[in-house]
């Protein structure tokens, strides 16, 4: 008996966790900057640079931005910046890790301090968050049907698995020029630029996958008066990913992260700076499946004849669900007492997390927060730049209707816009749009039929008519099985239909040869 397989390539978790590493750093204000008579702000944040396995261990590099804003020992000058940043390096190890493997790793800055040593020196210390998986490609063969025996009884289970159809990493650049808006004032210095991914979306085609999205711009910057101003911006951006096997039915999981910001101030036709030309280099980590659903063959004899299985005993993760869910999250933010009043919002940076994930009667409830950093213009001449912190809750039941118990919850929480409104109460209002994208795995330990082998009986095997009784337990297969004899033989032979069940008990007619 010849097996017809069906090759499925799955993504194999070697590892999977979190670790952090500390960034313990002084600074030293550059001799082109004013002493530091006040910290307004410290904002890190991180990316990584490159990633190598070798020798059973994952190389990271990584790297810490920092944006300070600071009050400067000057009549003159209302607020300085410095920017500046710092490498680290960080091992993952585990025994299962192997050469061949992907490492899948994002970094986030989990928190940020300083102390301020004297006016030209301060440390910083920033824990950063690594999240990894390391997961390796595996070919598996399953068996789908049997050639070369009319006769062959086979057993199938249908198995719904992720097929593998691309892990990889791709680098673009986007680039825009910017112009301060009407009615603002030239820029004399920028400050800070930051940036942020909204609004992604992925298609995918023929052997491409279509990524699209905006990346919220905001420039902090002094004009000749020593003013601070700021403008936005939305710069659109679309690239295209190659990825041989993708077509309209896969299904791509992609993280994003920016790895490098330049920028520069550019003239504009009257000969003033009132343009910004920035240079954004954004990182995606694809993992691209599609489901597949197979008839698998987990058992299987040819009449008449000694049959042997030969099979292997493989691991694989079976999504059983897909649930997903967007909503809408407003949250007014009032001023507290001995805060700073607000002339006007900079821009609000948003990071979600999930802190509990649980099945509950056919739901998954997902529990989590949206961490939003507010960082606002004052009139107050002491803090003139002013940020903030303000958590925003959230707790959703999507639907995942299972009768399995052994069922895990992979959730992927991400903000895809964030916006923000300053009402005339002095009030900031926050508007999120949340995603979340679940998948429900069941860890299934599969037999694999790799062969199947034949012999003839011999002659003290035939054992003509068989009287049996049946056992607990039994079912028509085994019993089929256990004689050699087609099913269909002893529902002949016994006048009953396939449907009819079996009662302990029971006498049945087993035909031989």
């Amino acid at each position: 008996m010849e097996l017809v397989k069906e090759n499925v390539t799955v993504n194999q978790v070697s590892c999977k966790g979190d670790t952090q590493v500390l960034v313990d750093e002084d600074i030293i204000v550059p001799d082109v900057k004013p002493d530091i008579l006040k910290i307004l702000q410290l904002d890190a944040v991180s990316c990584i640079t490159n990633k190598e396995i070798t020798n059973g261990r994952v190389n990271v590099t990584g790297r810490v931005d920092l944006k300070i804003l600071y009050i400067p020992d000057s009549d003159r000058e209302k607020v300085k910046s410095i920017i500046t940043s710092f490498d680290f390096t960080q091992n993952v190890d585990s025994k299962n890790i192997t050469d061949d493997m992907t490492a899948i790793i994002m970094a986030n800055v989990d928190r940020a301090e300083f102390s301020l040593i004297n006016s030209r020196k301060l440390r910083i210390k920033v824990i950063v968050g690594l999240d990894y998986e390391v997961v390796a490609e595996k070919n598996v063969e399953i068996a789908v049907e049997a050639e070369d025996c009319d006769n062959a009884e086979l057993l199938k289970e249908n198995v719904k698995l992720q097929n593998c159809i691309g892990l990889t990493e791709t680098e673009f650049s986007v680039k825009e020029s910017i112009e301060v808006p009407n009615g603002q004032t030239s820029i004399n210095e920028i400050l800070k630029v930051d940036t942020k991914i909204s609004d992604s979306e992925y298609k995918a085609v023929t052997g491409k996958i279509v990524v699209k999205g905006e990346i919220s711009v905001c420039v902090l910057y002094t004009d000749s008066d020593c003013c601070i101003q700021f403008m936005e911006s939305e710069v659109p951006f679309t690239e295209i990913i190659d990825c041989d096997d993708a077509g309209d039915e896969t299904i791509c999981d992609i993280d994003y992260s920016i790895s490098d910001v330049r920028y520069q101030i550019a003239e504009d036709n009257d000969g003033d700076n009132r343009i910004v030309d920035i240079d954004v280099t954004v990182t995606a980590q694809v993992k691209a499946t599609e489901n597949v659903a197979v008839d698998m063959i987990c058992d299987c004899y040819e009449p008449f004849t000694k049959t042997q299985l030969l099979k292997e005993e493989v691991e694989l993760e079976e999504v059983v669900s897909r649930p997903s869910s967007q909503n809408t999250i407003r949250e007014m933010v009032e001023m507290g007492t001995g805060t700073p009043s607000v002339s006007g919002v900079y821009d609000v940076i948003t990071r979600p997390y999930i802190t509990k994930a649980q099945i509950q009667r056919g739901k998954l409830l997902a529990e989590g927060k949206i961490e939003a950093y507010i960082l606002y213009l004052t009139d107050s001449n002491e803090s003139p730049v002013y940020s903030m912190k303000k958590e925003l809750p959230f707790s959703y039941m999507l639907d995942c209707e299972s009768t399995y118990s052994d069922l895990i919850p992979e959730i992927k929480a991400e903000v895809k816009h964030t916006a923000y409104n300053l009402n005339v109460a002095g009030e900031i209002e926050i508007r999120c749009i949340l995603s979340l994208n679940a998948n429900i795995i069941r860890k299934r330990k599969i037999e694999l039929v790799n062969e199947v082998v034949t012999e003839p009986l011999e002659n003290g095997d035939k054992n003509g008519i068989v009287i049996y009784f049946v056992q607990k337990g039994d079912n028509l297969w085994e019993i089929a099985k256990r004689y050699a004899v087609p099913q269909s033989e002893i529902l002949r032979f016994n006048n009953m239909e396939k449907s009819d069940k079996l009662e302990i008990g029971n006498r049945l007619f087993i035909p031989s040869i």
